[in-house]
């Protein structure tokens, strides 16, 4: 109608937006840093500019990113220069349902074995992770599943008796060739916002 028309108007106009710019408040001064990072993430990759806009996105949102695509399409390669962007630790795997848990979350810790303790050194594994690339997410086997719901959607993992640890992870880029086909999946599937 014309009232909508008329704000839109009045919102887009020139001096407005130039007023906004202006303001304090204001997140048009960081336009040119994210739009450097989107660059750097899509340098030398060939029609991946959407997909290194969703990674950065997802990287300042802490959100994670699933592609679904067929092998060779650059997804491990932009997780990888989403992690140098973050300056973190890169984690990197390819899951199958042979994957076990000491390959994604560390082994375990033979010295607290000796107190009678259950606990995982988890330094250099996805627990102590900034950004992660995870390949064929949806052939995780369960004993990885229900741990990595954890991490993807509280940020937390249990490490042993009570003990929980909080994850500095900023982003999950998984990958697929194929939708989850069980149902199993859908809460995985629904922890990446964007797909």
């Amino acid at each position: 109608d014309s009232v909508t028309a008329s704000l839109f108007d009045q919102r887009w106009q020139v001096h407005t937006l130039d007023a906004e710019k202006a303001s304090e408040n204001s997140c048009w001064q960081y336009r040119g840093e994210l739009q450097a990072a989107v660059e750097r993430v899509a340098e030398g990759l060939i029609e991946r500019d959407e997909e290194a806009r969703l990674v950065v996105l997802g990287m300042v949102s802490r959100e994670h990113v699933l592609f679904l695509g067929p092998p060779g399409t650059a997804k491990s390669v932009l997780g990888r220069r989403l992690s140098q962007l973050c300056g973190g630790v890169f984690f990197q795997r390819l899951l199958t349902r042979f994957t076990t848990p000491e390959e994604i979350f560390g082994p375990l810790s033979l010295r607290a074995l000796e107190n009678d303790e259950y606990r995982r050194k988890t330094e250099g594994f996805l627990p102590t992770a900034s950004v992660a690339f995870l390949d064929e997410i949806f052939k995780a086997n369960s004993a990885i599943l229900n741990t990595l719901l954890t991490i993807l959607n509280e940020r937390q993992f249990d490490n042993g008796a009570g003990l929980r640890e909080e994850c500095p992870i900023r982003c999950v880029v998984g990958a697929s060739n194929e939708l989850p086909e069980s149902d199993e999946l859908d809460a995985l599937y629904d922890r990446f916002l964007l797909r």
